[in-house]
């Protein structure tokens, strides 16, 4: 009995190593719950520091009067981006490049999938609004904050979209909200996680309650929709944040022209890329079924 209780102790001692060596390796972008490896090891406690950080330099652009909107940007991704790099590490990183081609199909049909579905939801808030009070929808008639901008600043906009905001929040919301999720609690719930994450997300843009009241359901909804859509490409890519930092970035710059041109032309652009997302979307679906494809929807 002696030596096999020490054979299950060695045993037990060699699977951890194993365990540790992998993420050391970035074999396992999220390793087992509890364990990371020799990289510096995220807390709960920590994790909800970033959190609150995160939430009050968002917001505190909003109190402090005379922000400009591009100086804004750089005043709340740098706070967030400094205390996530103290509190979490750079282990986000090391996969953010992971196999672009692949992840690339992968977010995109994602994007396509979630983002229809949040059309959908909206859609149906906005009928239930109506039937209960159809006044409560003349506030969605009014510009997003963010949108209400000159058109010279909206071109500069579409280029900070791409190259500022994309890159900083998925970063943020899905490198370290969703990422930080998966190392504290585990893959066995991912969806769950991604869906907390995305709510999260939204969070941040509660502000839109004070500019439409009941109606910021509708906008809030197609966030978490975006959200979700962008953590489930994150999560099946093996933890590729360069695919959903383009996504990200190119639809927020699309909002923009719409802005400096006309807003059918933002409208369009924006379909365009959604209509492209679902072709994606099927195509891996028929690899799918033919098993053809290098992935799969079930397991990163």
């Amino acid at each position: 009995m002696r030596l096999t209780a020490e054979a299950r102790v060695e045993s037990g001692k060699e699977a951890t190593e194993a365990i540790t060596t992998e993420a050391l390796k970035g074999d396992t972008p999220w390793p087992e719950r509890g364990i990371d490896g020799g990289r510096r090891r995220l807390t709960r406690k920590g994790y909800f520091l970033c959190l609150a950080v995160i939430f009050i330099s968002s917001y505190s652009q909003y109190v402090v009067s005379g922000i400009h909107l591009i100086a804004g940007a750089f005043w709340v991704y740098g706070i967030s981006l400094a205390t996530i790099g103290a509190v979490s590490g750079g282990p986000t990183l090391k996969r953010a490049f992971h196999d672009t081609k692949g992840a690339f199909r992968i977010g995109l049909a994602s994007f396509g999938i979630f983002t229809v579905a949040g059309s959908i939801a909206s859609l149906l808030i906005v009928a239930m609004l109506k039937g209960l009070d159809p006044t409560t929808l003349t506030g969605l008639q009014k510009p997003l904050p963010v949108l209400d901008v000159s058109h010279g600043t909206a071109w500069l906009m579409a280029g900070v979209s791409i190259l500022v905001v994309g890159p900083c929040e998925e970063y943020i919301f899905r490198g370290f909200v969703f990422g930080g999720l998966l190392r504290l609690f585990g893959t066995r719930h991912w969806l769950l996680l991604a869906l907390v994450s995305s709510i999260l997300f939204a969070g941040v843009h509660l502000y839109y309650a004070i500019l439409y009241r009941v109606a910021a359901l509708v906008p809030l909804v197609d966030i978490v929709a975006i959200g979700m859509a962008l953590a489930v490409g994150y999560y099946l890519s093996k933890g590729n944040l360069l695919v959903p930092a383009v996504i990200h970035g190119v639809y927020d710059a699309m909002g923009f022209v719409g802005v400096a041109t006309l807003p059918e032309v933002g409208t369009r652009l924006r379909g365009a890329f959604i209509l492209v997302s679902l072709m994606v979307a099927l195509l891996v679906f028929l690899e799918r079924r033919k098993g053809a494809g290098p992935h799969s929807f079930g397991s990163p």
